[in-house]
This record gives C-alpha cells, structure tokens and sequence, in this order.
C-alpha cells in the first residue's frame, strides 16, 4: 500500500464551495476545544460583572418554594427568622426534657423544626367518671411548659415568623379506639388556656404506637416583601 494511500485514509475530506478541503483527524476535537473554552471564558465574565438584588432574589426563592415545596438556600431575612424560631424551639424542647425525662427530641437536621415524643403517661390521669365514662385530664404542674409552647408559636411580625404546633396520639392500631381522641381534646383545652392561638394549633390522632404522643412544631418562613415599582420604596412590614 503506498504512503499517498495511507495519508489520504487516515484524513477526513470536507466539501465546501465544489472544492474538496482535507482535514487532519483531530482538527475537529482540536475546534471544539477551542470553541467550549471560548464560552467558559464568556460565562465566567458575565458571573464576575453580575450582581444580587436581595428582594429579587427572596422573590423568586420563595415563588420556587411554594410551586414545588423544597426549602433552597436562605435570604438574609429568612436566615433571621430561622435563627429565631431555632432559639425559641431550643427553649421548649430544654422545657420539656426538664419536666418530662422519658421525652425524646428530634429536631430531625433542618432549622425551624421540632419534634418531641414521649409516653401519654407523662401528660394524662385516666379515670372513670361515675356515671361510668372516661375523664382524660392533663397532668398538674406543667403549667409553665404550656405557657412557653404559647410563646414560641406566638407570631413575629418584625420578621415574618410564624411557627405551627400539631399535637398527635397515637391509635395503637385500632382507629376507632376513644382514648387517644379524649388525649387529644383534653391537651387542645390546655394549650388555649395556656394562650397558644387556635390558628397556630393542630391537635389530632395519628396511625401509631399506643400510648404514645408526638408535639410537632414547624416555622414558617417570611414571604419576601413585594417588589415595588421602579422609583418607588417596597412597604414596610
């Protein structure tokens, strides 16, 4: 095979203009190179010259939360409300541990989250009433533990900070079973007289293991405040 042969196999032919151009194998990778770090170049200086608008950016964040339900990375308004929902949910889960030692918290890796479990034990007296019913009444001397749950759920309009308090029993497998729902009656009654709001509350019973009780607290993050028009100052909380 001669030397012409070879050289004209290992070469890709290009037409253009009825003329044929012959180009070595690897001058296509080689133009591709130089084109893909062309437009790395041109990204990277775009990113360098760009700049955040703060309300811009809580604005779009928060429209993306709400249409899929992901938490992304915080603003600086929500950075604050988490910082004080934390503070107020580490008081009460301390409170409880306190007052109730078989309590088990979990705040389960993410800010603005508390869950505690413990024995329905630790929070009713059962007794019989006389006329042969049931009379479920929370335990005496945890006043103060209630009072600080009303706290900690109490709205904070200077940050947009809301928290949400769901009290759940456990079934024990059996959803017609009265107990849990007289639990969970007798704890709503004790959480309003300790002050906590009605719209901040949910007291229910869950498909779970018997005798067992869940506090469930969950901060709501602030809306960014709306965009104002051009030339005009955004309202004021």
């Amino acid at each position: 095979m001669s030397t012409g042969a070879s050289r004209n196999r290992s070469m890709a032919g290009l037409v253009w203009g009825g003329k044929g151009i012959v180009q070595e194998e690897g001058g296509v990778f080689v133009l591709y190179l130089s084109v893909f770090f062309l437009l790395l170049a041109f990204f990277i200086l775009l990113t360098s010259l760009s700049t955040f608008e703060n309300r811009k950016f809580d604005a779009v964040l928060q429209g993306v939360q709400d249409a899929f339900g992901v938490t992304l990375t915080e603003g600086p308004a929500t950075q604050a409300a988490l910082a004080r929902a934390d503070e107020r949910l580490g008081a009460v889960g301390r409170r409880l541990v306190a007052v109730m030692p078989d309590a088990v918290i979990d705040k389960g890796g993410k800010g603005g989250t508390l869950a505690v479990t413990m024995p329905v034990a630790s929070l009713f007296a059962v007794a019989t009433a006389d006329g042969g019913g049931t009379v479920v009444t929370v335990l005496p001397g945890r006043e103060g533990v209630w009072h600080q749950m009303a706290d900690a759920v109490r709205p904070d309009e200077e940050l947009g900070l809301e928290i949400e308090l769901e009290f759940l029993v456990g079934d024990g497998g059996n959803p017609g079973a009265s107990l849990p729902v007289f639990e969970a009656g007798a704890m709503a009654r004790t959480l309003a007289a300790a002050g906590v709001v009605p719209r901040a509350m949910t007291v229910g019973v869950e498909k779970g293991t018997a005798d067992t009780a869940r506090f469930l607290f969950r901060a709501r993050l602030p809306h960014p405040a709306p965009l104002a028009p051009r030339g005009e100052e955004p309202p004021r909380r």
